[in-house]
This record gives C-alpha cells, sequence and structure tokens, in this order.
C-alpha cells in the first residue's frame, strides 16, 4: 500500500483533506475594476488561478490540528486535479500510468459516464480499497479508468452582480471556464471533464491493490 505522510487514529489522512488549522476566509469582495466580475478590496496574485478565476483563501498547514475528512483543502484539491496527483496519499498517478487514470466516485445510480463533471482527483490503485473502506462518501460507489480527464471549470460560492453577496442557498454552482458566469464565482473546487470511460468494477480493487 502507499505510504501515508499523516495518519489520526488508526485512519490514513487524504492528501486533500482539510485541517482544522488550515481556516478559511473570503475577503472582502468589490466589483471587479473591469466591471465584468468579481475581486477582493485586498487581491494578490495569488488569489487567481492561470485562468483569471478568484479563488477562496484557505490557510495551508497539514497536519496541524483535527483532520477534517469531509472538507477538501482548495488549494491541495486544485494541485491534485491539475498534477494528477492521488486524492488519498499524493502521489503521482501518471508515473504509474500515464495512460490511463482511476477514479472513484459516489455512487449516484449509475455508472461512470462520458463527460461526467466531478471535482474528485483521481486515485492510485492501491489507495482505491483504502479510499471505499474508510470513506462514508464512497461506501456507495462506482469506478472507472479515464483516458482523458480535461479540465472544464470550477465550483463555488456564485455571487449576486447587484449586491456583489454570495447568491442564495448552500449548494455550490459548477460553471465551465468558458461561461462568462465563471466571473461571479469565488472557486472552492476545480471541475473535470471525464472522457474515455471504462467502468471498473468494485470487486478490482483488492487485485489491483496486491498486485502494486
Amino acid at each position: 500500500m502507499t505510504g501515508h505522510r499523516y495518519v489520526q487514529g488508526d485512519l490514513p489522512v487524504p492528501y486533500v483533506a482539510s485541517w482544522s488549522a488550515e481556516t478559511r476566509r473570503i475577503p472582502t469582495v468589490v466589483l471587479h475594476r473591469t466591471g465584468q466580475g468579481i475581486g477582493y478590496a485586498d487581491e494578490g496574485s495569488y488569489d487567481r488561478d492561470a485562468d483569471g478565476v478568484l479563488w477562496i483563501r484557505q490557510a495551508i498547514a497539514p497536519g496541524s490540528g483535527k483532520a477534517l475528512f469531509p472538507t477538501i483543502h482548495a488549494l491541495r484539491q486544485r494541485r491534485a486535479i491539475s498534477r494528477m496527483l492521488c486524492q488519498v496519499c499524493g502521489a503521482d498517478t501518471l508515473e504509474r500510468d500515464p495512460e490511463r487514470q482511476l477514479f472513484v466516485l459516489k455512487d449516484v445510480g449509475r455508472p461512470v459516464g462520458e463527460g461526467e463533471l466531478t471535482t474528485a482527483a483521481p486515485v492510485c490503485p492501491p489507495c482505491a480499497h483504502v479510499a471505499v473502506e474508510h470513506c462514508p462518501h464512497l461506501r456507495q460507489h462506482v469506478a472507472a479508468w479515464v483516458e482523458r480527464p480535461l479540465a472544464w471549470g470550477v465550483a463555488g460560492v456564485p455571487y449576486d452582480a447587484r449586491t456583489l453577496l454570495p447568491a442564495p442557498g448552500d449548494d455550490l454552482a459548477m460553471v465551465a471556464y468558458d461561461d462568462p458566469a465563471i466571473r461571479w464565482i469565488v472557486a472552492t473546487h476545480q471541475v473535470l471533464s471525464l472522457q474515455g470511460c471504462t467502468t471498473v468494477e468494485p470487486s478490482d480493487f483488492s487485485a489491483m491493490a496486491s498486485a502494486q
């Protein structure tokens, strides 16, 4: 099994999980100088990604405090998505298999479909068994080998263009990079579109792990 840098109790702490010391905050939101979208009043060079999307601010202190298993760290999730790092151990999944990556998603009543949108990073085969065994979110799951995980957009908090306040509702919005609405989002997750999907049976996880 792939090594894990942090363990809490008897559980490995996923690479993408947040810790209690890694507080999140959204500074004062203002109208962007272009008049098209939002920004931070004290915006700095690290507040936007390479595509110009505004991101939530979150402290970086892995291992500090208590692991918050259900809460995903914004920067580590984005790094795992963009670099194809295992969301559990942080290993480079491209080194194991540059042709395809393994994705394990919550079961919503159907297999992983072509063009499936997800905020989940890949997992390396040894960690797939760990993930489905310990993560309540994945007790019911589906999985697929994916040949082309493509950057699609972001998920985040939408803001009202008139009030510059968060839009009503607790759900995060998924917005494509080519959608003008992305200018009014404070991103918390990057989103992939999964292309070239081949279903993996959950019973295969143990075999994949033992074969590594």
